[in-house]
């Protein structure tokens, strides 16, 4: 796959890793029912959620992008879409729980043209606590074929219950170069090949004290299978980390690291969670 043509899934903007990892989230299709989208840039954030919703909707999409063209694509663009529901925060007092109320009442009548409604929140960290809590019950529970993308400058300000039940990808200004550094990513690569070729899993939790640094290692993971799914599809002359596996094992191994980051970040037994991950799905692949 070209990299042109994974920009174009979800807007052409914005830092290139981040909307590679959505491409392939979008491709499993197994969709988290809230994801967060945190960055300084607020209009990038945006064009991305508008284009995840294009994406679902897109009437003559391919298998990497919508059309642009078709009447739920422009709808969606021009914010008329009648089950793309988009709330702004454009007043000094913060999206108040009468905002919130009437999003959970659009959000629980059926689709009018489609089997999914998407519900957009920008500045989600200016919810009062009242309105942040009685959305919590909605994201507990979202119903079939609904999804929350959510957007912030300020993750931190989020409520923590809000937070753990959203799967949060990160915005960067392509200049600040990758997520992860070099040394760090040398880390988790070394830990990783040392814990399959022992088949010692166990000792995931010795390395990994805390759980955000278990999340950074299920990103790293993500990235590289990413990268062994490109190397298939372009057959990229760079040896990717996975590269006995096929494209159909790699993209469930992908869904398995996705599903895993989600619960992750509602379930404290971090190292657990994580030894199971690998022993169930990484412990047969050969590096």
């Amino acid at each position: 796959m070209e990299k042109n043509k994974t920009i174009g899934v979800l807007g052409g903007v914005g830092c290139l890793s981040i909307q590679e990892r959505l491409w392939r989230y979008l491709k499993s299709q197994r969709i988290h029912p809230a994801l967060l989208f945190v960055g300084p840039e607020k209009e990038i954030k945006l064009e991305v959620a508008k284009g995840m919703a294009k994406f679902l909707f897109c009437s003559n999409k391919t298998e990497t992008a919508f059309c642009r063209e078709c009447s739920h694509c422009k709808r969606i663009e021009k914010e008329i879409h009648p089950d793309v529901y988009l709330f702004k925060d454009e007043t000094e007092e913060g999206l108040k729980i009468e905002v919130v109320r009437e999003m959970i009442g659009q959000m629980r009548v059926s689709p009018i043209e489609g089997p999914h409604k998407i519900c957009i929140i920008e500045e989600a960290h200016r919810m009062n606590s009242s309105a942040a809590n009685a959305f919590l019950k909605t994201l507990e529970e979202p119903g079939e074929g609904r999804f929350f993308i959510l957007t912030t400058t300020q993750a931190g300000s989020i409520l923590p219950t809000v937070l753990s039940r959203c799967i949060e990808f990160t915005f960067r200004p392509e200049n600040d170069g990758p997520k992860l550094s070099l040394e760090t990513e040398k880390k988790y690569r070394d830990l990783f090949i040392e814990v399959s070729k022992t088949k010692n899993f166990s000792q995931i939790h010795s390395h990994l004290n805390e759980k955000e640094d278990a999340l950074k290692f299920l990103q790293f993971l993500q990235s590289e299978i990413y990268r062994s799914l490109l190397a298939i599809e372009v057959r990229n002359s760079q040896p990717p980390m996975f590269k006995s596996l096929t494209s159909h094992e790699l993209t469930l191994k992908f869904e398995s690291v996705i599903a895993l980051e989600g619960q992750l970040r509602s379930n404290a037994n971090y190292g657990l969670m994580l030894e199971s991950l690998l022993r169930q799905h990484f412990s047969g692949v050969s590096l």
